[in-house]
């Protein structure tokens, strides 16, 4: 599966432009200025939660202004990138000319994982439906472009910062490993947090890691990172990442949590593993 990988990353323009013009350097030296770079990046997010939730209350802050205080990723990400780093923003993802086709298509692709997660686990008597709540369908539109945010927010970190990141000097292997802990890492505090949340992060973040790869772009990462977000939560009704939202269907967890994810959500369970794992073997294998 890896040399099938490393196919993709040869041919992939985003790693070819992050790795021009690049000084040798160890890789605990670029580990230690990465974590620098990293824990100020979390701290201004840090502030402007504690700000913002300071100012109109917890309940609001642990919702939307957690998910819109994504946006500074971008913006800080961008500066160091083109001012420090002195490279492009197509060496972080952003192709030019199928934002928006590709972005449909991670959708497409993210929503249909996670149907397929529901249909699975409903099928399995896992999961139970308890109804329509249509009076939630206001807070739609608002959630679609906080997780929109938020989900592109964390793939441009993960993916498009630091995956090229340590690619440009180190191995493929190594880049996907840490921008895989990276992913992990901010979901660690999250309520319901186990070791099958770590596993299912981790395959999740190599899933999407291919398909940057594959795709070239950052794009169909954040589209495909948005729909299992929103649709585990605002549609479906689950916790996202520990975290429950207003939504239009209401789904119950009734079976075992290594099964159906327990508090954290569904993304924490077996039935989460076998599609992730199938959608990877999907992208990794699928010839069109």
């Amino acid at each position: 599966m890896f040399d099938v990988i490393k196919k993709f990353a040869v041919q992939s323009v985003t790693l070819k432009e992050a790795r021009e013009n690049v000084e040798e350097m160890s890789l605990a030296k670029e580990m230690g200025i990465y974590i620098i770079l990293f824990l100020i990046l979390y701290v201004v997010l840090v502030v402007v939660w504690t700000m913002f939730g300071y100012i109109l209350g917890p309940d609001i802050a642990n919702s939307f202004i957690s998910l819109f205080s994504f946006a500074l990723i971008p913006i800080l990400i961008y500066i160091y990138v083109t001012k420090i780093e002195k490279r492009s923003w197509r060496s972080v993802g952003f192709s030019k000319g199928n934002a928006i086709s590709s972005t449909l298509m991670g959708a497409s692709i993210g929503f249909l994982m996670f149907l397929a997660v529901v249909a699975i686990g409903f099928a399995l008597g896992q999961f139970t439906f308890r109804g329509f709540d249509f009076s939630q369908a206001i807070y739609l539109l608002p959630f679609l472009i906080g997780f929109t945010i938020q989900s592109f927010g964390e793939e441009i970190c993960t993916r498009g910062w630091t995956l090229t990141y340590f690619s440009k000097r180190h191995s493929l292997l190594i880049a996907i490993l840490v921008s895989n802990i990276i992913f992990i890492l901010p979901h660690a505090l999250n309520v319901g947090f186990d070791m099958m949340s770590v596993v299912n992060i981790f395959l999740v973040g190599t899933l999407f890691a291919v398909m940057f790869l594959r795709f070239d772009n950052v794009w169909i990462c954040g589209g495909a990172h948005t729909a299992w977000n929103f649709s585990q939560g605002a549609i479906f009704g689950f916790s996202v990442s520990g975290n429950p939202t207003p939504s239009l269907l209401k789904f119950e967890q009734v079976g075992q949590n290594i099964v159906t994810g327990g508090t954290f959500g569904p993304e924490s369970g077996l039935i989460a593993t076998a599609v992730i794992i199938a959608a990877l073997a999907l992208m990794v294998y699928y010839k069109r």
